[in-house]
């Protein structure tokens, strides 16, 4: 009978038949809380009511995921840290980017380069990490073309902490943080809403579904989202459009069927940052630089990127013991950037040198995962044995003209703007395709309490380069193992101590001096922890050790008469301690709060690494007031702490580093009959810092004050 329970839990696809949605902005806390005693307990350790590894959440604490393991496992059961960031966290928080969803989560910074419209800006354990949908991978572009996640289509985001090329193939070693897409459910989900805000924000949301056959047998969901806002920088607007259809259909209680696609177009500029220090972290005779500040030209500079995909999940059950799984999804990515940017002040302290940048990027990738589960007992051990065999081809065509002399300076203090300005030719144009071939095998093995996890896989990486102005062209295979090893124990209490070792790898396209290829750069992670969820299921503490290492960095070579070439020798690495509790302190308080201690550092310079700072410490509170004084209403907020970190080496080749800074948010919400009403505040002081710099020539304020009023009405 586990074995059965098991192979069921994994149908993840037919389960959403059955799963209820996320409750609808107007529902309150006291219907959450019905519906927790109303609905039928599931009889599996670790589990809660009605929950699968893709479904709704209700409240704050999710119990099942997906992300790094591809099974249906209990976040208890996973050898690695994962934090969730729930659909009703997104919503009180009023997060309008993964960035902002992410700031009160243990070993994530979010906004590490400030506000930008244009993309998310995360470190997670001190690296950049991948960004994914539906477990595939999206396009991660160059510079400023990365794929950005719409948080309003999303159910739920779930980061993963360290190494997983194990299940994934070539990813960095801090791991990826992975969007679950808004999916149709028998309940009925209708919701309409408008939004208004700072910078003359205006907002448009809708999400309807729910049944088109009777019986339930072929469900759907269509989520969408019209903005249109300006930013804190002058001249520059964050215009944003999004809809997410869905398809459910269940041919029978075997085989399902989900068709999901998604398009989004965003419009906007450089808006913020790459400001010199000298006048923003320091201070200059002239005054301090505003952070509305902009640096280009508001008739020339602008950001366009769209994004179009179509996949589906298909799922089939051929008996109790063995599921077949397929998943699929093409998409087509494509920016088109124009600037004129900053490059810092000359010696009158006050006139910004400027250039001509025009990146453009048209990027196509299709990705497919073919896995196998089957469960089954050895003994008195209990098995979930996941097989795989999945490709990902993507193919970018990027160019751009870089053009120092194309734009006239600035006087930084007293702007005048108006130069004619004319886009140079390209100076790079690059055809790039990637192909990563992976077999994976994991062995989920059940005794008693105990949980091991055995993974390993093996990948194979095929890029070619074009250069189309140069004329040349490079191919670069790679073949590499990845492996983890994972043991966890489950007490009847709740309390689950764990330890894992994990590896990951990423290409690294170039040759040396000697035009010998770079070989992959590694990750290894050993983590250990413990995670305890209360008999209630009303609560996650997790608690995590990590030392996180990354090998065949590339480092300048050190030999001068090898001009600029570059040698495969660096270890960047990082280690710490976070802890992160989520929980129902009582029937009317839900708590979220984290402290994370980092230290990484570029072992060859032992300089600490860019942007990452030591100390991070948050709180966050929704209060809803007991029924009887004013049925309906919650208030709440939260406080972070994000200590200063490195940003660059000076002239003398001190280090140069950022202060720490504390800010405040707020919220308020009120839910009368089928309308939610919803107030935040993020910032409340307007506390004005730097987030970090990159050099002298460019510094980048972190998120100014900003609020929102929305009414969203449900039936």
């Amino acid at each position: 009978m586990h074995a059965l329970a098991l192979a069921g839990l994994s149908l993840s696809s037919v389960a959403l038949a059955q799963s209820a949605p996320a409750p609808a902005p107007a529902a309150s806390a006291a219907r959450s809380a019905a519906a927790d005693a109303t609905l039928p307990e599931v009889n599996v350790r670790g589990t809660g009511p009605r929950e699968t590894a893709t479904s709704a959440v209700y409240g704050m604490v999710a119990r099942r995921s997906a992300t790094g393991m591809k099974t249906d496992t209990s976040i208890l059961e996973a050898p690695q840290s994962v934090s969730v960031v729930t659909r009703e966290q997104i919503e009180l928080q009023g997060a309008t980017g993964v960035d902002e969803a992410v700031r009160y989560t243990s070993g994530t910074v979010g906004g590490a380069f400030g506000s930008d419209s244009r993309s998310d800006w995360i470190l997670v354990r001190g690296f950049r990490p991948a960004l994914f949908l539906d477990g595939l991978g999206l396009p991660d572009g160059t510079w400023a073309g990365q794929t950005r996640l719409e948080p309003y289509l999303l159910e739920r985001i779930e980061i993963l902490k360290g190494p997983a090329s194990v299940m994934y193939g070539a990813l960095p070693p801090s791991g990826f943080i992975n969007g679950v897409s808004k999916r149709p459910s028998a309940v009925p989900v209708n919701e309409i809403g408008l939004e208004f805000g700072s910078f003359n924000k205006k907002q448009l949301t809708v999400d309807v579904g729910g049944k088109l056959a009777a019986d339930g047998s072929v469900l759907f969901r269509v989520a969408g989202l019209a903005r249109k806002s300006d930013t804190y920088v002058d001249f520059a607007k964050d215009d944003r459009y999004a809809i997410a259809p869905s398809l459910l259909v269940n041919f029978s209680p075997a085989t399902s069927l989900l068709v999901m696609g998604q398009f989004q177009k965003a419009d906007t500029a450089a808006a913020g940052g790459f400001l010199p220090a000298d006048g923003t972290l320091f201070t200059n005779p002239n005054g301090k630089i505003p952070a509305t500040r902009f640096t280009g030209e508001p008739d020339y500079d602008w950001y366009k990127k769209e994004s179009a995909s179509v996949g589906y999940e298909l799922s089939h059950k051929l008996n109790d013991s063995v599921t077949l799984r397929q998943n699929l999804r093409y998409m087509d990515f494509d920016i088109d950037h124009r600037t004129v940017g900053a490059f810092g002040l000359a010696a009158d302290r006050r006139t910004l040198s400027r250039y001509v940048w025009t990146p453009r990027e048209d990027s196509t990738s299709v990705a497919i995962d073919n896995q196998a589960e089957f469960a089954f007992a050895t003994g008195a051990a209990r098995h979930t044995l996941l097989t795989g065999l999945d490709y990902r081809r993507v193919k970018t065509d990027s160019r751009s003209a870089f053009d120092f002399t194309g734009a006239p300076p600035l006087d930084i203090f007293n702007p005048v703007y108006g130069a004619p300005i004319t886009s140079p030719a390209d100076t790079t144009h690059t055809e790039q395709t990637q192909k990563q071939l992976g077999l994976y095998l994991q062995d989920q093995i059940r005794l008693d309490r105990w949980i091991a996890t055995l993974s390993a896989r093996h990948d194979r990486v095929t890029t070619d380069t074009d250069d189309k102005l140069g004329g040349t062209t490079a191919s670069q295979k790679d073949s590499k193992t990845s492996a983890r090893v994972g043991l966890n124990y489950v007490f009847d209490s709740g309390l689950a101590p764990y330890v894992s070792y994990s590896t990951s790898f990423q290409p690294t396209i170039g040759t040396d001096f000697f035009k010998r290829a770079f070989v992959p750069t590694t990750g290894r992670q050993v983590e250990a922890g413990v995670k305890y969820r209360p008999a209630n299921n009303r609560a996650l503490f997790t608690a995590a050790l990590f030392d996180l290492r990354q090998k065949n960095v590339l480092t300048p070579d050190p030999d001068p008469t090898h001009g600029f070439a570059s040698v495969q020798q660096g270890e960047v690495r990082s280690r710490g301690l976070e802890l992160e509790a989520r929980f129902r302190a009582v029937s009317t308080l839900d708590v979220i709060t984290s402290y994370t201690y980092t230290d990484s550092k570029v072992v060859e310079t032992d300089r600490p690494v860019f942007r990452q700072p030591k100390n991070q410490a948050q709180v966050w509170v929704d209060y809803r007031v007991p029924e009887d004084i004013m049925a309906g209403l919650g208030v709440g907020g939260g406080v972070r702490y994000v200590g200063g970190s490195y940003a660059y080496a000076a002239a003398d080749n001190s280090r140069v580093n950022t202060k720490g800074y504390t800010v405040l948010d707020l919220q308020a919400h009120y839910d009368l009959e089928n309308w939610r009403f919803l107030a935040t505040v993020s910032n409340v002081t307007g506390k004005e810092y730097i987030a970090t710099c990159q050099s002298a020539a460019w510094c980048f304020y972190g998120y100014p004050r900003t609020f929102s009023v929305s009414a969203r009405y449900s039936w």
